[in-house]
């Protein structure tokens, strides 16, 4: 067997492997890019890498070898952005995007035989999706989108209450609607801030006279 051709097999190989090792750890979690998708990514990628060094050798000294596995870095973008789901309240996949990307990424270093490299960068983003997301549930002060309806009686001194507890807790609403009947005010409320922050907000709003909270997440 060609000495060369058994590279390249090799990589394809190992490409399987480390994006099968990603694939597990987002697997395990439920993802909708799982085992199988990364190793798909990785392996396609590594294989993109390949054809581009084989075309720069058959096209001489003129040819450019990262023309085509330039074209991952597009190709992987409209991917992606399939993962991202973006609903009224929360954006939900961007991690799962950014694996995706990545391990794109770790296709084409292998294509191109750096092993080390990609074993290091492969036990990196492990270690990030998972000891650094359990220390990031972990801290009080992480930031996240919160979405929040109100009815409010239609008297002055409830709305003024309402008020003076969004001033007190210091929330700064994002996004803010009002609708008014003859009896009550509805009012929806995005805003971001930490969960322990939050929690006492809404305790407080709870004990106001006058002021139901409707939805709360």
């Amino acid at each position: 067997m060609d000495p060369v051709f058994s590279q390249y097999i090799f990589r394809l190989i190992f490409a399987l492997v480390i994006g099968g090792l990603i694939g597990v750890e987002r697997e395990t979690k439920g993802k909708p890019a799982g085992m199988r998708t990364n190793m798909l990514m990785c392996l396609g990628s590594c294989l993109l890498m390949i054809l581009s060094t084989e075309v720069a050798r058959a096209g001489g000294s003129t040819a450019d070898p990262g023309r085509i596995a330039a074209q991952v870095v597009t190709g992987i973008g409209f991917l992606g952005a399939g993962t991202i789901i973006r609903s009224r309240v929360s954006v939900a996949g961007l991690t799962t995007a950014a694996t995706l990307w990545f391990v794109a990424a770790l296709g084409l270093v292998i294509g191109h035989g750096d092993f080390l490299l990609a074993v290091v960068a492969a036990f990196l983003i492990i270690l990030t999706l998972t000891a650094l997301g359990r220390f990031e549930r972990r801290l009080e002060v992480t930031q996240r989108l919160h979405f929040l309806r109100f009815r409010i009686e239609a008297t002055r001194g409830a709305m003024q209450q309402f008020k003076s507890i969004i001033s007190e807790h210091r929330v700064a609403p994002e996004n803010i609607s009002l609708e008014r009947d003859a009896n009550a005010i509805l009012i929806d409320m995005e805003y971001i801030g930490p969960e322990a922050k939050h929690t006492s907000f809404v305790e407080s709003v709870h004990a106001l006279e006058g002021v139901e909270v409707l939805l709360d997440y």
